[in-house]
């Protein structure tokens, strides 16, 4: 139960976070709000990994993702969280605002 309510979130993660950060110096920075909760987060490019690192609620709920071309591994508020890549669907929402 609790990873595939957390997939949705992974998902709008994966969306928000930027794809070309390998040649970056310094991890990029975002943030977006889904359903209400703000999620600040740095993505960096670490070999074939991604990494996701940030907090939700005001900072009260650490998250720390790591996405390869199949899984998603990682913490979320303590727990640990493993699910396949093609198991995360967009956001509807967050699609239709990176298209305007």
């Amino acid at each position: 139960m609790f990873n595939s309510s957390f997939a949705i979130t992974a998902a709008a993660l994966l969306l928000a976070a930027p794809a070309a950060v390998a040649n970056a110096a310094e991890p990029d920075t975002g943030s977006f709000t889904y359903q209400g909760v703000k999620y600040d987060y740095t993505a960096e490019q670490k070999g074939d990994v991604k990494v996701l690192k940030g907090s939700a609620y005001a900072g009260k709920v650490p998250f720390e993702l790591r996405v390869n071309k199949r899984t998603v591994t990682g913490r979320f508020n303590g727990r640990p969280v493993s699910f396949d890549v093609k198991d995360v669907k967009p956001i509807a929402s967050k699609a239709g605002a990176l298209a305007d």
